[in-house]
């Protein structure tokens, strides 16, 4: 069959990502060398694991961009299970969380192999946990390094993985598909099987994300966390036996033994804190992280407050200053400039208010001169006498009693809003400072 296959991504073309998964020595790297033509791809010859970081490998192929990402082995030789699950899992949380999806993915399985047990058959139990039921529909179980073992014995192997429920019998049964990985052609052709699938959700994106939880209470750190708990109590019970022993060569005096069972119970101890370590690490979570962001979030939200309140007391003396300055009249000029905000009832008070305080003040000030304690302020144009300066609290405060805040604000009287503190005595003390204004 005719393919369409570029180095290179195509403008406009559409995206297909595929995750390429399995244990160390599978062959993750070799198939995607195949798939991809890229020669940058280090290949591994023995256990060591070629793979520590989650890379994305790009080409064209068949109509598609496509994005083969490549992940660390599940028994890799530079990390614990437990930080390769969390190392995928937080990929995998970040592109859901970034509206990215899986077109499917690719687990590799090399038939050099002689039996599924230990470290694989765990780890291909963590695999189906992360995955969950539906989207095995999506995954492809391929076996490889058919031309490193006998004919006869890869086709038995093949037919144990395909026969055995807890091999690749219950995934192949709910939908996945089983397919030979040998050459180019066959890593294209796997590929093709998955570009056209329908983007799918994971099990272990679905608990990180929509049920918020934390890694260890997923499914697939449920399985980690099984397995860390068995080497746990099995090293326990062994360092008791040693320790038993150790005891026992040292009432006997055997010097030899007694060296013997010390090494081994350093070991032990050794391998009981890396187990307490990975348990620790599961339940981490990347909590540290989030309180380091959430600290310094506060920091930053503090220093936002700061500067907030410094120009609002900035702002507010400001005010201060300028309004003190004012006299009722130009108190008056101020509110009915921006009468026209406020609803018909509310202005009809407004001005109820501003004619009933200038006559109160017109009677005063005339007192004040008749009895020889004040002096004239000239008269405004409209022949009125002119009233002090600073006699613009008396209206302040008196619409303060009858008008809504918002309502003051609307009319130009500024509203200050600080975070805390004050003395609480409403919007003339935050005007006024809380004192008297100027006679």
């Amino acid at each position: 069959m005719k393919s369409d296959f570029s180095p290179t991504t195509v403008p406009g073309a559409p995206w297909a990502f595929i995750a390429v998964m399995g244990v160390t020595g599978a062959g993750k790297s070799t198939f995607i060398q195949w798939a991809s033509g890229s020669a940058e791809i280090q290949i591994g010859h023995d256990l060591e694991s070629c793979t520590s970081d989650i890379t994305g490998y790009t080409f064209h192929f068949n109509g598609y961009n496509i994005n083969l990402v490549d992940t660390p082995g599940f028994n890799d030789t530079h990390k614990s299970e437990t930080e390769v699950l969390q190392d995928i899992a937080t990929w995998l949380k970040e592109t859901y969380e970034g509206d990215t999806r899986l077109n499917g993915i690719i687990y590799l399985h090399s038939l050099g192999n002689v039996r599924m047990e230990g470290s694989a058959l765990r780890n291909l139990k963590m695999f189906r946990q992360l995955c969950g039921k539906e989207p095995l529909k999506n995954v492809i179980l391929a076996t490889t390094f058919w031309t490193e073992v006998a004919k006869d014995d890869a086709m038995r192997r093949e037919e144990q993985l395909r026969a055995t429920p807890e091999f690749w019998g219950d995934m192949l049964d709910r939908g996945s598909t089983m397919k030979r990985l040998v050459d180019r052609s066959s890593a294209l052709e796997i590929v093709g099987l998955l570009v056209k699938k329908p983007q799918i959700t994971l099990q272990i994106q679905h608990e990180l994300v929509e049920d918020n939880k934390s890694l260890v209470d997923t499914a697939a750190g449920q399985a980690v966390n099984e397995e860390l708990m068995r080497l746990q109590q099995k090293h326990e019970q062994d360092l008791k036996r040693v320790q038993k022993e150790l005891h026992e060569a040292l009432e006997e005096k055997d010097h030899e033994l007694q060296s013997i069972l010390e090494q081994q119970e350093k070991r032990l101890d050794k391998e009981m804190d890396k187990v307490r370590k990975e348990q620790e690490q599961l339940r981490y979570d990347r909590r540290a992280e989030r309180r380091k962001i959430e600290s310094d979030f506060g920091l930053q939200m503090h220093q936002m407050r700061e500067e907030y309140e410094r120009r609002a007391l900035a702002e507010k003396k400001a005010t201060q200053a300028m309004l003190q300055q004012l006299n009722f009249d130009q108190a008056v000029a101020l509110v009915r400039a921006n009468e026209g905000k406020i609803p018909v009832r509310e202005r009809e008070e407004l001005e109820s208010k501003i004619a009933e305080l200038s006559q109160e003040l017109n009677k005063m000030a005339a007192e004040r001169v008749d009895s020889g304690n004040g002096k004239k302020h000239g008269k405004n144009e409209d022949g009125t006498e002119r009233k002090k300066k600073g006699s613009s609290r008396y209206l302040f405060r008196a619409l303060e009693v009858v008008l809504p805040v918002t309502t003051m604000a609307l009319l130009g009287v500024p509203i200050f809003s600080p975070f805390g503190g004050g003395s609480g005595g409403g919007l003339m003390d935050m005007i006024f400072g809380g004192g008297e204004p100027p006679a």
